[in-house]
C-alpha cells in the first residue's frame, strides 16, 4: 500500500474551513478538475474534467474531529483499494487541512499524486474565500 500525505495551510478560521469541507456534496466547488458533484445519502458522484466519473462512499463526517473519511468505490483510475481523509486543524491563527490517501496498487500513486497536488492548489484558494 502507498500513502499520499498532503498538508495545506489556509488563511481562514477552522470553523469556516470545516463548514466547506464537511459539505461533502459540494466538492466540485473546491476542486477544479471535479466539474460537478452530486450526493445521495453516503454515495457521491464526481464528474471529472476530460470525462470519467468517480463513485465515492462518504464513510464518516466527524464534526468533533473536523474530519471527513471517504473511499473511491469505482473510477477510471484502476484502483484496487482507496481510502482518504481530510481533517481540518487550527494553525497559527488560520487552518491546516491534512489530506491522507491510502491506495493500491502502489503504481497508482504516480498518476494520483499530481492530481492531488493540483487539487491542493485549488483547495488552498477555495477554502480561504
Amino acid at each position: 500500500m502507498t500513502t499520499i500525505h498532503r498538508t495545506i495551510d489556509i488563511d481562514a478560521a477552522p470553523d469556516a474551513v470545516w463548514a466547506k469541507v464537511s459539505d461533502t456534496a459540494r466538492i466540485s466547488d473546491l476542486i477544479g478538475f471535479v466539474t460537478s458533484s452530486e450526493q445521495t445519502d453516503d454515495t457521491r458522484l464526481c464528474n471529472l474534467d476530460g470525462g470519467g466519473t468517480l463513485t465515492e462512499k462518504i464513510v464518516s463526517v466527524e464534526p468533533n474531529l473536523k474530519r471527513v473519511l471517504y473511499t473511491i468505490t469505482d473510477s477510471p483510475l484502476n484502483l484496487a483499494f482507496h481510502v482518504a481523509s481530510m481533517q481540518v486543524e487550527e494553525n497559527s491563527g488560520g487552518s491546516r487541512l491534512v489530506w491522507t490517501t491510502d491506495l493500491l496498487p502502489a503504481e497508482a500513486a504516480d498518476h494520483l499524486a499530481p492530481l492531488l497536488d493540483a487539487a491542493c492548489t485549488d483547495l488552498k484558494t477555495n477554502l480561504a474565500g
